[in-house]
């Protein structure tokens, strides 16, 4: 089997909710609708398809998917990084990160909001923590 990674197609909102609701990345998998709206308002898309044919991606495995925004000239965004737990530890989501990275060059700083418990994992591919910032909620509006 091979991991082929692309940035030129967008996955079935099913295949992206089979994807998240295995890594687990807690995203609202029970609306369809709102995935694909994600995903549309999305400039920053990359996948990892597990296949047998890199030529054709007919029959291939959505394993690994980053989705963001960036401007293309500054400041960039990275919302979803998920893998499918049968290939984590495999350094799919490294090469995800390192893809958008290499993509859009040194001009563009990134940022992400990570899980407690994805931390470690971002601390030791390089990532450096930042203390400032702030954010509107979707809980502001409760």
């Amino acid at each position: 089997m091979l991991i082929v990674y692309r940035h030129d197609c967008r996955p079935s909102p099913a295949d992206i909710i089979r994807l998240y609701d295995m890594a687990p990345l807690y995203r609202p998998t029970k609306d369809a609708d709102r995935i694909r709206r994600m995903y549309e308002g999305s400039n920053v898309v990359w996948t990892a398809w597990e296949t047998t044919d890199a030529s054709d991606l007919g029959n291939a495995r959505l394993v690994g998917i980053l989705r963001g925004w960036t401007d293309g000239a500054y400041d960039g965004y990275v919302c979803d990084l998920a893998v499918d737990p049968g290939f984590q530890k495999q350094g799919i989501g490294r090469e995800l990160l390192s893809r958008v990275i290499a993509h859009y060059g040194p001009h563009v700083q990134w940022v992400l909001r990570a899980s407690k418990i994805a931390a470690a994992y971002y601390k030791r591919l390089g990532w450096q923590a930042i203390e400032i910032g702030w954010s509107w909620t979707r809980d502001n509006w409760k």
